[in-house]
């Protein structure tokens, strides 16, 4: 894609999600994100953003991708994240499996599809109580983000520690109470199912590789969360008056939103930038993860009490940053990773 076409791309993302996202975006935090706006998101593409087209999806390239992950986050992280769990998680961990056809129904919204990442992300197999016996795969899986999805991959307890495609066969155990990403479910699940494939053995290295590769996409998120918490800020401080003058005219609340702006457009010209080195890609992925938590909790602050009421939509953002971070930022193995990266060996391990 060409340069006009990216912003293009934006702007379009853009229009459809201050029409159709942010319009409901209250309704998403109380009551999920609903299967019409699902539908309304496959139509655009999103969800099927990086699936290739042969099976149904968009086939955008990396920069594309991360322009629709930033402009919906902007409005909804949850909408957002719903995209990231198809195309950075699920798409790599079933496109060279026989199991590929799905994509055509995750693409177009009739299967909403999750991956039970939690386990490798805390650094291995997590509470992974599921066996393979006489044909069927029955057992717990706990902490599910989008729980409430058709279709789950998620990694048996067996010696090779197996990634399965579990379609049918499964329910809500335990609804977790969703302190961020409220749009989606956190659950934890039981499973007593004879519909489900063997993708590959080796689960949390394919998992662990997935989340590996998704840097930029981290980053985008986190730009759309920070760069819609600041606009709120901005537009609130120009409105907000204290002592008879709005509080843009104050030092500590016009300094402090300007010097995040000004971060968030360093991380994004980092993160859209061509040619990124390993280094760069892990860069872009830590530093905009920690924007996204100070840009939301200063947005917090400049709102005052009104930043805690559901409507001004600030706190979403604060709380969102937070869940994000902890559900798709490994903090002490990402800057482990880019430590190793700089030095060019092993660094930071006593």
């Amino acid at each position: 894609m060409a340069g006009e076409e990216y912003q293009l791309l934006r702007r379009s993302v853009r229009d459809f999600a201050k029409g159709n996202i942010d319009t409901i975006a209250v309704k998403i935090e109380q009551d999920g994100l609903k299967q019409e706006t699902a539908k309304s998101m496959a139509s655009q593409g999103f969800l099927g953003a990086r699936i290739p087209p042969e099976y149904g999806g968009t086939g955008l390239d990396e920069r594309g991708y991360m322009i629709v992950l930033e402009e919906l986050a902007r409005c909804s992280p949850s909408a957002a994240m719903r995209v990231l769990i198809t195309n950075s998680l699920f798409l790599p961990l079933v496109v060279q499996s026989k199991a590929k056809e799905i994509l055509r129904d995750v693409a177009s919204a009739k299967t909403n599809i999750t991956v039970d990442h939690c386990g490798s992300l805390m650094g291995g197999k997590g509470d992974h109580g599921l066996a393979v016996e006489g044909g069927r795969a029955r057992g717990r899986v706990s902490y599910v983000l989008n729980g409430g999805a058709s279709a789950l991959v998620t990694q048996a307890g067996d010696s090779d520690n197996s990634l399965l495609l579990v379609k049918s066969g499964f329910r809500k155990d335990t609804d977790h109470q969703r302190l961020g990403l409220r749009g989606l479910d956190f659950s934890s699940l039981i499973i007593d199912s004879a519909e489900f494939e063997i993708l590959s053995t080796n689960g949390s290295r394919l998992i662990d590789a997935a989340l590996n590769d998704m840097d930029l996409e981290v980053a985008a998120v986190c730009l759309g969360i920070a760069a819609g918490s600041l606009a709120k800020a901005v537009e609130y401080s120009k409105v907000r008056t204290t002592f008879e003058h709005p509080l843009k005219d104050y030092q500590p609340v016009a300094f402090g939103l300007s010097n995040l702006r000004a971060d968030e457009e360093m991380i994004r010209n980092l993160a859209y930038m061509e040619n990124h080195t390993p280094t760069e890609k892990t860069m872009a992925r830590v530093r905009a993860t920690d924007l996204a938590r100070r840009a939301t909790n200063q947005a917090l602050q400049v709102h005052g009490g009104y930043g805690y009421f559901e409507d001004f939509g600030v706190e979403k953002f604060y709380r969102d940053a937070m869940a994000f971070s902890i559900l798709f930022n490994r903090s002490m193995k990402d800057t482990q990773r880019l430590s190793e990266q700089i030095f060019d060996s092993k660094a930071g391990f006593l």
